[in-house]
């Protein structure tokens, strides 16, 4: 199992609503870049899984669940953690914690699937993302 640290990210100014804190679609982006972080720290850049066997990554659910707000100069750390394969489905966990005081502000389950970039079509899960399921 994967005892990858998360990745840390530190709220921007083009990071705010008009509201003064973090719109919710950001928390997705930040979940994005930490999920490509996540696969190059097992040693498989997706851009590169992209490149040399044109297949990637698609989300075809995500469930967030909001716990309180982030504003401007937050510190944050953004984790994956696999939760299980299904019928060519991958599952993962993704927390985003403040890094100040280590409450967790938004956590989301992703379902996935590998998809054939040249055929549209869902492919096995590759054996990096199985190699990382809880035993």
């Amino acid at each position: 199992m994967n005892a990858w640290p998360g990745l840390p990210i530190t709220v921007m100014s083009t990071h705010i609503d008009m509201f003064g804190h973090v719109n919710h679609t950001r928390y997705l982006e930040y979940m994005e870049w930490a999920r490509f972080a996540w696969a190059a720290a097992l040693g498989v850049p997706l851009p590169e899984l992209v490149r040399d066997q044109g297949i990637g990554p698609a989300i075809i659910r995500a469930q967030l669940s909001f716990r309180r707000e982030c504003r401007l100069g937050d510190e944050l750390v953004v984790t994956v953690r696999a939760l299980s394969a299904r019928r060519g489905i991958g599952r993962l966990h993704q927390d985003i914690v403040d890094r100040r005081t280590d409450e967790r502000v938004c956590d989301a389950e992703m379902a996935f699937v590998m998809l054939d970039l040249a055929t549209r079509k869902a492919v096995p899960l590759p054996a990096f993302f199985l190699e990382q399921l809880p035993k």
